[in-house]
């Protein structure tokens, strides 16, 4: 696992896709991750109000946000001058979870085919907030 900030031409190539989390002002630490040969990533993030996360420090609601993740299709997308700094309690709680953490994003993968598939208007919230909307070419093969 790796952190990662995504380029200013990742952000120019998919203004349109309104889901992204993209704020000139604050940049995402985001956290990069290969599941079956798709490289993600998958955005740190606070004040998170839905379970779809893998919780870093659960009492502030902080965590990774497997709704925002979002397919690196091209590796000029990685930022590689700036160099992510994340909190200290934050990283720790990611030592070792590598499983957990690809485990976490593809049950919240199946959860949203799933919501694509289901006639409940809650379940589709879960579509029409998630950034896989943008990326369905790949989360189809997984």
């Amino acid at each position: 696992m790796k952190y990662i900030f995504l380029t200013d031409q990742f952000y120019s190539d998919y203004a349109s896709y309104t889901e992204i989390e993209q704020k000139a002002t604050r940049p995402y630490v985001q956290l990069y991750i290969c599941v079956n040969d798709i490289d993600f990533a998958i955005p740190f993030r606070s004040n998170i109000n839905h379970p779809h996360a893998f919780w870093t420090d659960k009492e502030n609601r902080c965590g990774l946000d497997y709704s925002k993740s979002v397919v690196i299709e091209d590796v000029c997308y990685i930022d590689t001058e700036r160099k992510p700094h994340i909190r200290e309690n934050e990283h720790k709680a990611l030592i070792g979870k590598e499983r957990e953490v690809k485990n976490g994003l593809l049950k919240y993968i199946n959860d949203y085919k799933q919501a694509k598939e289901s006639p409940h208007k809650r379940l589709k919230r879960l579509v029409e907030y998630s950034t896989l909307q943008y990326f369905e070419k790949y989360i189809d093969r997984l």
